[in-house]
Protein backbone atom coordinates (compact mmCIF):
# COMPACT_ATOMS: atom_id res chain seq x y z
CA UNK A 1 0.00 0.00 0.00
CA UNK A 2 1.46 3.11 -0.93
CA UNK A 3 2.00 5.84 1.41
CA UNK A 4 -1.22 7.86 -0.19
CA UNK A 5 -3.41 5.24 0.35
CA UNK A 6 -2.79 4.38 3.78
CA UNK A 7 -3.20 8.10 4.37
CA UNK A 8 -6.65 7.83 2.70
CA UNK A 9 -7.28 4.72 4.77
CA UNK A 10 -6.16 5.97 8.27
CA UNK A 11 -8.62 9.02 7.42
CA UNK A 12 -11.57 6.71 6.96
CA UNK A 13 -10.95 4.82 9.60
CA UNK A 14 -10.79 7.87 12.15
CA UNK A 15 -14.05 9.73 10.43
CA UNK A 16 -15.88 6.71 11.02
CA UNK A 17 -14.22 6.45 14.43
CA UNK A 18 -15.69 10.01 14.87
CA UNK A 19 -19.11 8.94 13.03
CA UNK A 20 -19.76 6.06 15.80
CA UNK A 21 -19.00 8.98 18.54
CA UNK A 22 -21.39 11.28 17.80
CA UNK A 23 -23.83 8.98 16.53
CA UNK A 24 -27.64 9.64 18.30
CA UNK A 25 -28.45 6.94 21.15
CA UNK A 26 -31.87 4.40 20.27
CA UNK A 27 -34.86 6.07 21.46
CA UNK A 28 -36.33 5.35 25.03
CA UNK A 29 -38.15 1.40 24.96
CA UNK A 30 -39.71 2.14 28.01
CA UNK A 31 -41.39 5.35 29.75
CA UNK A 32 -40.01 7.91 31.78
CA UNK A 33 -41.45 6.97 34.99
CA UNK A 34 -40.73 3.30 34.71
CA UNK A 35 -37.37 4.08 33.64
CA UNK A 36 -37.09 6.48 36.83
CA UNK A 37 -38.20 3.80 39.12
CA UNK A 38 -35.83 1.45 38.08
CA UNK A 39 -33.30 3.27 38.14
CA UNK A 40 -32.14 3.03 34.45
CA UNK A 41 -29.68 5.49 33.58
CA UNK A 42 -29.30 5.04 29.95
CA UNK A 43 -33.25 4.99 29.22
CA UNK A 44 -33.49 8.20 31.71
CA UNK A 45 -30.74 9.70 28.96
CA UNK A 46 -32.24 8.69 25.96
CA UNK A 47 -35.47 10.39 26.92
CA UNK A 48 -33.69 13.14 27.72
CA UNK A 49 -31.66 13.41 24.63
CA UNK A 50 -34.98 12.60 22.61
CA UNK A 51 -36.65 15.41 24.31
CA UNK A 52 -38.61 13.98 27.01
CA UNK A 53 -40.49 16.97 29.31
CA UNK A 54 -38.08 16.09 32.38
CA UNK A 55 -41.33 18.18 34.47
CA UNK A 56 -44.08 16.23 33.46
CA UNK A 57 -46.33 14.74 35.67
CA UNK A 58 -48.54 11.82 36.78
CA UNK A 59 -51.84 11.33 38.28
CA UNK A 60 -50.63 12.29 41.68
CA UNK A 61 -49.03 15.27 40.14
CA UNK A 62 -45.58 14.04 40.81
CA UNK A 63 -42.44 14.88 38.35
CA UNK A 64 -39.85 12.09 38.05
CA UNK A 65 -37.62 14.15 40.52
CA UNK A 66 -40.52 13.42 43.33
CA UNK A 67 -39.95 9.91 42.11
CA UNK A 68 -36.30 9.42 42.35
CA UNK A 69 -36.43 11.61 45.83
CA UNK A 70 -38.26 9.71 47.81
CA UNK A 71 -36.12 6.45 46.49
CA UNK A 72 -32.95 8.44 47.38
CA UNK A 73 -31.49 7.86 44.23
CA UNK A 74 -28.99 9.91 44.02
CA UNK A 75 -27.55 9.64 40.99
CA UNK A 76 -30.38 9.66 39.02
CA UNK A 77 -31.74 12.73 40.91
CA UNK A 78 -28.28 14.31 40.09
CA UNK A 79 -28.66 13.60 36.15
CA UNK A 80 -32.44 14.67 36.51
CA UNK A 81 -31.60 17.98 38.35
CA UNK A 82 -28.81 18.92 35.76
CA UNK A 83 -31.48 18.11 32.71
CA UNK A 84 -33.56 21.08 34.21
CA UNK A 85 -35.98 18.97 36.39
CA UNK A 86 -37.76 22.01 38.56
CA UNK A 87 -36.33 21.41 42.00
CA UNK A 88 -39.32 23.39 43.52
CA UNK A 89 -42.52 21.69 41.99
CA UNK A 90 -45.63 20.48 43.94
CA UNK A 91 -47.34 17.60 43.68
CA UNK A 92 -51.40 17.51 43.82
CA UNK A 93 -50.61 17.92 47.76
CA UNK A 94 -48.70 20.48 47.63
CA UNK A 95 -45.18 18.47 48.62
CA UNK A 96 -41.97 19.11 47.14
CA UNK A 97 -38.92 16.44 46.11
CA UNK A 98 -37.53 18.10 49.12
CA UNK A 99 -40.83 16.87 51.02
CA UNK A 100 -40.03 13.33 49.89
CA UNK A 101 -36.44 13.11 50.42
CA UNK A 102 -36.62 14.11 54.07
CA UNK A 103 -40.12 12.11 54.75
CA UNK A 104 -38.09 9.28 53.40
CA UNK A 105 -35.08 9.50 55.74
CA UNK A 106 -33.24 10.27 52.08
CA UNK A 107 -30.85 12.57 53.94
CA UNK A 108 -28.05 13.22 51.02
CA UNK A 109 -30.60 13.40 47.88
CA UNK A 110 -32.03 16.33 50.40
CA UNK A 111 -29.02 17.54 50.87
CA UNK A 112 -28.46 17.42 47.42
CA UNK A 113 -32.00 19.07 46.51
CA UNK A 114 -31.47 22.12 49.00
CA UNK A 115 -28.07 23.06 47.38
CA UNK A 116 -29.82 23.20 43.99
CA UNK A 117 -31.96 25.63 45.76
CA UNK A 118 -35.29 23.96 47.04
CA UNK A 119 -36.89 26.27 49.05
CA UNK A 120 -38.44 24.98 52.71
CA UNK A 121 -39.71 25.74 55.95
CA UNK A 122 -36.70 23.58 58.31
CA UNK A 123 -39.07 23.59 61.08
CA UNK A 124 -42.01 22.52 59.07
CA UNK A 125 -40.00 19.46 57.91
CA UNK A 126 -39.21 19.02 61.60
CA UNK A 127 -42.33 18.85 62.65
CA UNK A 128 -44.02 16.86 60.45
CA UNK A 129 -40.98 14.17 60.16
CA UNK A 130 -41.90 13.82 64.02
CA UNK A 131 -45.60 12.93 63.52
CA UNK A 132 -45.22 10.65 60.44
CA UNK A 133 -43.19 8.70 62.47
CA UNK A 134 -39.66 9.09 60.67
CA UNK A 135 -36.89 8.04 63.07
CA UNK A 136 -33.59 8.76 61.35
CA UNK A 137 -31.15 10.98 63.46
CA UNK A 138 -29.60 12.08 59.79
CA UNK A 139 -32.92 14.27 59.13
CA UNK A 140 -33.19 15.88 62.63
CA UNK A 141 -29.54 16.91 62.44
CA UNK A 142 -29.85 18.20 58.97
CA UNK A 143 -33.24 20.23 59.49
CA UNK A 144 -31.08 21.83 62.50
CA UNK A 145 -28.13 22.27 60.15
CA UNK A 146 -30.57 24.54 58.00
CA UNK A 147 -31.95 26.38 60.56
CA UNK A 148 -34.68 24.51 62.51
CA UNK A 149 -36.08 25.11 65.95
CA UNK A 150 -35.79 21.61 67.57
CA UNK A 151 -38.45 23.14 70.56
CA UNK A 152 -40.66 25.40 68.17
CA UNK A 153 -44.39 25.11 68.14
CA UNK A 154 -46.12 24.09 65.03
CA UNK A 155 -49.64 25.54 64.09
CA UNK A 156 -51.28 23.67 66.12
CA UNK A 157 -49.32 24.23 69.39
CA UNK A 158 -47.52 21.18 69.71
CA UNK A 159 -43.45 20.72 69.82
CA UNK A 160 -41.67 17.95 67.76
CA UNK A 161 -40.92 16.24 70.89
CA UNK A 162 -44.79 16.44 71.59
CA UNK A 163 -45.62 15.29 68.27
CA UNK A 164 -43.51 12.58 68.39
CA UNK A 165 -44.94 11.06 72.05
CA UNK A 166 -48.28 11.90 70.43
CA UNK A 167 -47.67 9.24 67.57
CA UNK A 168 -45.58 6.94 70.04
CA UNK A 169 -42.31 7.54 68.40
CA UNK A 170 -39.95 6.52 70.49
CA UNK A 171 -36.89 6.58 68.83
CA UNK A 172 -37.62 10.08 67.28
CA UNK A 173 -38.08 11.07 70.95
CA UNK A 174 -35.35 9.96 72.25
CA UNK A 175 -33.25 11.38 69.35
CA UNK A 176 -34.81 14.72 69.68
CA UNK A 177 -33.86 14.90 73.64
CA UNK A 178 -30.85 13.96 72.65
CA UNK A 179 -30.50 16.87 70.07
CA UNK A 180 -31.77 19.16 72.70
CA UNK A 181 -35.17 19.60 73.12
CA UNK A 182 -37.06 20.71 75.77
CA UNK A 183 -38.47 17.65 78.26
CA UNK A 184 -40.86 20.26 80.11
CA UNK A 185 -41.66 22.39 77.32
CA UNK A 186 -45.76 22.31 77.17
CA UNK A 187 -48.13 22.84 74.35
CA UNK A 188 -49.66 26.28 73.40
CA UNK A 189 -52.42 24.90 75.70
CA UNK A 190 -50.35 23.94 78.59
CA UNK A 191 -49.66 20.38 77.49
CA UNK A 192 -46.26 18.65 79.46
CA UNK A 193 -44.90 15.90 77.31
CA UNK A 194 -45.00 13.66 80.65
CA UNK A 195 -48.59 14.12 81.05
CA UNK A 196 -49.26 13.59 77.17
CA UNK A 197 -46.73 10.36 77.52
CA UNK A 198 -48.99 9.15 80.46
CA UNK A 199 -51.92 9.93 78.78
CA UNK A 200 -50.58 7.37 75.78
CA UNK A 201 -49.49 5.48 78.39
CA UNK A 202 -46.60 4.28 77.04
CA UNK A 203 -44.02 3.89 79.33
CA UNK A 204 -40.64 4.00 77.69
CA UNK A 205 -41.35 6.99 76.75
CA UNK A 206 -42.58 7.98 80.40
CA UNK A 207 -38.84 7.00 81.92
CA UNK A 208 -37.01 8.42 79.08
CA UNK A 209 -38.40 12.02 79.72
CA UNK A 210 -38.43 11.53 83.67
CA UNK A 211 -34.61 9.98 83.19
CA UNK A 212 -34.00 13.29 81.05
CA UNK A 213 -35.88 15.63 84.14
CA UNK A 214 -39.04 16.14 83.12
CA UNK A 215 -41.90 16.69 85.41
CA UNK A 216 -45.42 18.19 85.15
CA UNK A 217 -45.21 20.92 86.22
CA UNK A 218 -45.71 23.93 83.25
CA UNK A 219 -43.19 25.21 81.81
CA UNK A 220 -43.63 27.52 78.79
Amino acid sequence: MSGNMKIKYLLVITLLIVLTGCSQPDEPTIGLYPAVHREDIDQIERHIYWGADINQIDVDGETPLHIASAAGSYVVVKLLLKNGADVNLKDNKGQTALFNAVMAGKTEVAELLIKQGAEFDANDLLLTAAKNGITDRDVIELLKQQGADINQPGENGQTPLLAAIQTSNRVMVKFLIAAGADVNQTSTDGMPPLTLARQKQDQDIIRLLQKNGATEAISR
